[in-house]
C-alpha cells in the first residue's frame, strides 16, 4: 500500500487526479451494475423484504456517496501539491481556490453520505410499517411511524447546521445568536407563524394526538387526524372536508382523543318504551341483539339497565364495547334497526312526548 501511495505521488499532479477521479468514476458505475444486478437480485431471494428495499433506495446514493469519497480522496492526494505548484502564479489566489476546494471535497462527501444514510432510513422505516405494523392489531405502530419520521427531519436538519458550522469554525452558539439576531425582524414580522411552528414541535414529541385518531375539539370540530404539519394539522370531518387548525391554536384547546388509548369504543344509547311494558322481555330482546352481535365484545361486557321512570317512556340505557372506533355509526344503525325491528314484532311501543290541552271556556 505505501508503494502504491509512493508511486501516486509520483505522478504529475494533474494527471494524477484526473486519473483517480476516472478510475473512481469508472468503478461507481461498476458498482452501480453490481449493486442493481447481484445485490438486488440476491435480496429479493431472502426471507425478509428489508435488505431489498435498503438496496433498491440507496442505489443511486450509494454511487454519488463513492464519486464524492473519490474526490476527496483525490484532492487529499494532491491538492497540495497542485496548490503549491502554482503558488508563484500571481493570476489566481491559489490559496483561495485551495480553501475552495477543500470546502468543496468536504460539504460534497459529506452531503452525499447524508442523503446515503437517510434513504436507509427512511427505507427500514417503509419496510417497518409495511412489513411488521401492518400486521400487528393495532394501528398504533403505523401513527408512530409518521410521528417518527417528522421527528428525524428535525433531527436531521440541526445535526447538519451543527456539522456545516463546525467545519467552518464556527462556534454553535454564534451560529444561534447570528441566526437569532439576523431573523428577529422576520419573527416579529411571522410571530404567528413561528408560535405554529414551535406547537407543531411540541405536538410531535407529546403526541397527544397521531395520524389517523379521531378527536373532538373543544369548538365542536370532529374528524380524524390526517396529517401533523410543522404549522397545521388537518382534521378530515364526516362530511368529507379538511379542517385546517394552526397548531398554535390546537394546543391552547382540550382535545377529546377518542382513540387513545387504544382503538376500542364504548358505545352507549338510551331506549325509553311505553309504560306498561313487560320491563323483563324488553332487557331480554335487547340483551339478544347485543349477544348475537360479532361486532360487540365481550370483554368488557355490554350491559341494559332500566335507569328511571320518565314522563312519557320507561327508560333504559345500553352501553357495549366495539372492536375499532371506525365501525361506531355503521354498528350503532343496525343495532338500531334491528331494536325497532324486535319491537314491532314484540308489540313493544317505543312513545313520544304527549300533552294533554284543556281548553275551558268563558261562561258568557
Amino acid at each position: 500500500m505505501d508503494i502504491l501511495f509512493t508511486s501516486l505521488n509520483e505522478l504529475p499532479a494533474l494527471v494524477g487526479i484526473s486519473s483517480l477521479l476516472a478510475v473512481f468514476g469508472i468503478v461507481s458505475f461498476a458498482l452501480r451494475w453490481f449493486w442493481k444486478n447481484i445485490l438486488i437480485r440476491f435480496a429479493r431471494k431472502t426471507a425478509t423484504n428489508l435488505d431489498r428495499l435498503i438496496f433498491e433506495s440507496t442505489g443511486g446514493a450509494a454511487q454519488i456517496a463513492f464519486i464524492a469519497a473519490g474526490f476527496d480522496f483525490s484532492w487529499n492526494l494532491y491538492g497540495d501539491v497542485i496548490v503549491k505548484s502554482f503558488a508563484d502564479t500571481k493570476t489566481f489566489d491559489i490559496e483561495f481556490i485551495g480553501d475552495l476546494a477543500d470546502h468543496f471535497c468536504f460539504l460534497f462527501l459529506f452531503f452525499s453520505l447524508v442523503v446515503l444514510i437517510w434513504k436507509t432510513i427512511m427505507a427500514f422505516l417503509n419496510w417497518y410499517e409495511k412489513d411488521i405494523a401492518s400486521k400487528t392489531e393495532t394501528k398504533l405502530d403505523e401513527k408512530i411511524v409518521h410521528s417518527v419520521r417528522k421527528v428525524l427531519k428535525i433531527v436531521l436538519f440541526v445535526f447538519i447546521i451543527m456539522t456545516v458550522a463546525d467545519h467552518f469554525d464556527l462556534p454553535i452558539s454564534k451560529v444561534w445568536a447570528v441566526a437569532g439576531i439576523g431573523s428577529l425582524a422576520v419573527a416579529l414580522a411571522a410571530k404567528d407563524t413561528f408560535a405554529n411552528m414551535i406547537s407543531g414541535v411540541i405536538i410531535l414529541f407529546d403526541r397527544p394526538f397521531l395520524v389517523g385518531d379521531r378527536i373532538e375539539l373543544a369548538d365542536g370540530t370532529f374528524g380524524d387526524v390526517v396529517d401533523i404539519g410543522l404549522r397545521s394539522t388537518k382534521i378530515l370531518s364526516f362530511d368529507n372536508t379538511i379542517h385546517i387548525i394552526p397548531n398554535g391554536e390546537l394546543s391552547n384547546q382540550r382535545i377529546t382523543n377518542h382513540t387513545y388509548p387504544d382503538i376500542k369504543l364504548k358505545v352507549a344509547h338510551n331506549i325509553g318504551v311505553a309504560y306498561g311494558s313487560d320491563m323483563e322481555k324488553v332487557k331480554s330482546i335487547l340483551n339478544g341483539i347485543l349477544r348475537e352481535r360479532h361486532d360487540v365484545l365481550n370483554d368488557p361486557p355490554w350491559g341494559v339497565w332500566f335507569m328511571e321512570f320518565g314522563d312519557s317512556s320507561l327508560n333504559l340505557r345500553i352501553k357495549y364495547w366495539i372492536s375499532d372506533y371506525l365501525n361506531k355509526f355503521n354498528i350503532i344503525d343496525e343495532i338500531n334497526m334491528e331494536i325497532n325491528r324486535r319491537f314491532v314484532e314484540e308489540n313493544i311501543e317505543i312513545p313520544f312526548p304527549q300533552r294533554d290541552v284543556h281548553i275551558i271556556k268563558d261562561s258568557e
